[in-house]
């Protein structure tokens, strides 16, 4: 019974947030996210597509002051114990680009609320679940970003093989043109022309 209870609590007490976004050239995006004091939070970014795949970042605490910041960033995790409950934003710039949007794949996750339960009041195997559990949203939020590193490196040889091919289509069109113009450049330069 304990185990299914430490099982329920730890299912509704971890949030994790995922998001994939647009964000259009000299614009700004910023998301608004509640955390509780305590509870370890967790942003984590990837520019997946985009210009130079570079972004600005920001957080800022409940009171409105900057906690951390990127500025042309690809990528970035940053994990913080929020002192006071309140509304933590975080925002994503793209001001520095003229034409190129940006793709940006986010995750937030909050961990568990210290208020619930204290590590001590709970047994070795519900100790354990919990560690099993963050382990486990840990290893998830790694494979998504895997997952989207893998999508962009795939973006980027499906992109060289098209190239490649257009590439080999003009080679063969220019080898085919140059063997023409020799046959025909040799077949005027032996013809015997005469005189009579």
């Amino acid at each position: 019974m304990n185990l299914l209870r430490a099982t329920l609590l730890l299912s509704l007490v971890i949030c994790i947030s995922s998001l994939t976004l647009k964000i259009e050239p000299r614009t700004e995006e910023c998301f608004v996210e509640e955390a509780s004091k305590g509870s370890a939070a967790t942003l984590q970014f990837q520019v997946t597509a985009g210009g130079l795949l570079d972004i600005d970042v920001s957080i800022y605490n409940t009171d409105g002051s900057l906690l951390k910041s990127w500025s042309v960033a690809t990528e970035g995790k940053h994990t913080w114990t929020p002192e006071t409950d309140g509304k933590y934003k975080f925002c994503f710039g793209n001001q520095m680009a003229r034409w190129t949007p940006k793709w940006v794949s986010f995750y937030l996750s909050q961990g568990v609320n210290p208020n619930l339960a204290k590590i001590e009041h709970i047994d070795p195997i519900e100790r354990t679940i919990m560690e099993l559990s963050d382990g486990l949203t840990e290893l998830q939020e790694e494979q998504k970003y895997l997952r989207s590193v893998e999508r962009v490196h795939r973006e980027t040889i499906e992109t060289t093989n098209v190239r490649m091919l257009y590439w080999s289509m003009f080679e063969v069109f220019v080898l085919i043109t140059m063997g023409f113009f020799q046959i025909y450049y040799l077949k005027r330069f032996l013809e015997v022309k005469s005189s009579v």
